[in-house]
This record gives structure tokens, sequence and C-alpha cells, in this order.
């Protein structure tokens, strides 16, 4: 069967993204829209068999072209460190909700480059678990140093809810230094958890009445949170969870 032209142009980018490179210093960067960052190299070579495991995928969810594409950035991603986990799953999330192949690879490729800045701006060591909500903050258009800063008022491995609570925040129309420092204002409290989910509902249900509204309500929130005024819901569990923005 002859190839389409649409088929064609995504053997090209295959071609060009597949092929070998000479190192340069560019190589080591990458644009998140705002500023560019240094990439890490990947701190030890993965084994082999580390790597076949990374790199496992149902190809037959694409077409020929796509997967080679697919495999290709997941390859490059393994090789820089980055884990491809969370690429597979949106890979084959956007083929179950039958998305044109050339949005997948694009998508895939920006959420590669969003968890190389992640794992630049949070150091080494970061758990997948707060590095995929850290690459979400940076596709919503949150500077990087603000996603760090943010993760810095939390214990190692807490920072899940912090992160998903800004990203929300800024996706609904409040201004990123005042997203960050309502977050960072109340993640330094105790059960600090139940209070930035507090602050996401609130701020999500007065979004609807227009921006200021919820500017203000968030002011508000802070303020009685902050001075022990404000009592929080249920304490937080597994089965309780903020929720997640909408992928960028």
């Amino acid at each position: 069967m002859a190839l389409t032209s649409v088929a064609a142009l995504l053997l090209v980018q295959a071609v060009a993204q597949l092929s070998p490179r000479a190192a340069t210093p560019a190589d080591d960067t990458l644009r998140t829209g705002q500023a560019t960052q240094p990439v890490r190299p990947i701190d030890r070579p993965l084994d082999p068999a580390e790597r076949a495991r990374q790199l496992q995928f149902d190809a037959s969810r694409f077409d020929t072209l796509t997967a080679a594409v697919l495999r290709g950035i997941f390859e490059e991603a393994a090789d820089r460190g980055i884990p491809t986990k969370p690429l597979i799953s949106r890979a084959l999330e956007g083929a179950a909700r039958k998305v044109p192949n050339a949005r997948i690879i694009r998508t895939v490729r920006e959420w590669s480059d969003a968890l190389a800045t992640a794992k630049f701006a949070l150091g080494d060591g970061t758990s997948l678990e707060e590095l995929d909500p850290a690459a979400a903050a940076i596709r919503a258009g949150i500077d990087p140093r603000t996603v760090a800063s943010v993760r810095a008022t939390r214990p190692p491995g807490t920072a899940v809810t912090a992160l998903v609570v800004l990203t929300d925040l800024v996706v609904r129309g409040v201004p990123p230094v005042t997203a960050r420092e309502a977050v960072a204002s109340i993640g330094r409290l105790p059960r600090s958890d139940d209070a930035l989910m507090g602050l996401q509902a609130i701020v999500a249900k007065n979004s609807q009445r227009g921006p200021g509204m919820a500017l203000d309500a968030l002011n508000r929130y802070v303020r009685l949170t902050s001075s022990g005024t404000s009592p929080t819901s249920s304490p937080a569990s597994p089965e309780r969870k903020p929720v997640r923005p909408p992928d960028p």
C-alpha cells in the first residue's frame, strides 16, 4: 500500500529524529518556552536488562512508522536518565483515545523534554511520583525555578500534592508568583496536604465566577488557613488525592 502524504511526512520526521547527530553543546540543552535549561546526562549507564525493561511498550497499538518514532523517543529518554513509564503511558492513552499519530508523537516528545527539565530542576534522586507532576507544571508554563522552590518547601518525596495544586491554580488563571507563594505558605503548615486540597477546591469553585473571584478566594483562604482559623476537611488518605488538571 502506497504511503500517504501524512505517512511520508512522519517517515521524514522519524529519520530526522533517529539519525545519529554530532555532539554539540546544543545537544545538552532544551527549550522550555521560558528559558534554556541544561540537561544532566544519565548518572550511570543502564544495564541491558533494565534498559530493555524501560523500552517495553505495546507497539501493536500504533502503525509501523509511529511505533518507530516513539521507540526512538523512548530510547533517547532512557539514555538521558529520564523515566520512560510516563511517556509510554501517555502514548498508549493517546492511542486509546484515537488521537492522531502526529499529535501523539509531538505530545510524547514534549513530555520527554519537560521531564528532563524537571529532573534537572529538582535534582537527582527525585521520585517518579514527584517528577511527573513537576513536568506537568513545566508544560503548563510554570518556570522550573518556581517548581523547584515549591518542591523545596516539602520533605523529600512529599511534594506531589503541592506540585499538582500549583499547576491547577495556574491553569485556572492564578498568576504563577501568587500560586507559588500560596502553595509554599500552606505547604509549611501541619496537615498541609489537606489544606492544599482545600485551596484547590475553593479556587476551582470561584474560578467559574471569574479570575478576580478566584484570586480573592485564594487570598482569603491563605490568610485564614495561615492564622489557624480555617478548618481543613477530613485527613488525606490514599483514597483522597488532589485533582490533577488535564494535560496541557
